[in-house]
């Protein structure tokens, strides 16, 4: 999977570096581009900027306080000049249909239809994400698993529906884990004690009960992905 990164650099240009080195990393990933260091000396801008935009297979467009570039009083704001290499990139973008994700940067809103010209307005259309200074680490994991699981309709994507088979097949699933588990504290309880039960560990049939609904919603949480274990997946 190939990733365009769009952005102001006078708006965003230490966000989308960092972001770019966390990009870098996730599997699947081949390949992050960034104008500063995707362009050599000498190379022609706006056919790099064409070129690379044509073999990415998704572009994230980062948008600041100052995306559109602020104009003074009277005077048109960047991001409606038709050279303005922000325009040309996000217009690229949705021209050839590429999957685009605005990226609001620390609550940045986003802009308004009279903000834009007419051929971004298509932009407005996209949901967003955000990237926040202060919750970074857990932005770019949304950001990730929405990029990884695109095809598949991940978290933030569009969910499959289960089918009554799939919820039955899941709810049998999560209780077969749950005796399994069960069964695992029962015998390290037995062993660890002496050979004592573990309801007269947990103080009778009430501790007991607690734990058997404790186990079973960890379990059903589990086989239907409200929780997630950390493990590295390729």
């Amino acid at each position: 999977m190939r990733i365009f990164l769009s952005y102001r650099r006078s708006d965003s240009q230490d966000a989308t570096a960092r972001l770019a080195d966390r990009l870098a990393d996730l599997p699947r990933i081949r390949s992050v581009f960034l104008d500063v260091e995707s362009i050599a000396a000498g190379e022609a801008f706006p056919e790099r900027l064409r070129s690379a935009m044509a073999e990415a297979d998704i572009c994230l467009v980062l948008i600041g306080s100052g995306w559109i570039g602020q104009s003074k009083a009277g005077e048109t704001s960047r991001i409606k000049a038709e050279d303005d290499f922000v325009r040309m990139e996000v217009a690229e973008a949705l021209r050839l249909g590429k999957r685009v994700i605005p990226v609001l940067l620390n609550e940045a809103p986003m802009p308004a239809r009279d903000q834009l010209p007419e051929d971004l307005h298509p932009l407005l259309e996209r949901n967003a994400l955000f990237l926040r200074h202060m919750s970074f680490n857990q932005d770019v994991e949304i950001l990730s698993d929405a990029i990884l699981h695109s095809e598949a309709g991940g978290r933030l994507g569009k969910r499959r529906r289960m089918t009554p088979t799939g919820i039955a097949a899941r709810l049998l699933g999560g209780l077969i884990l749950a005796i399994l588990m069960l069964l695992v504290i029962g015998l390290i309880s037995f062993w660890s004690s002496g050979g004592q039960s573990l309801e007269t560990l947990l103080g009778g049939r009430a501790g007991l009960g607690l734990l058997v609904l404790a186990v079973l919603g960890l379990s059903q949480a589990l086989t239907f992905g409200m929780i997630r274990l950390p493990f590295n997946r390729s």
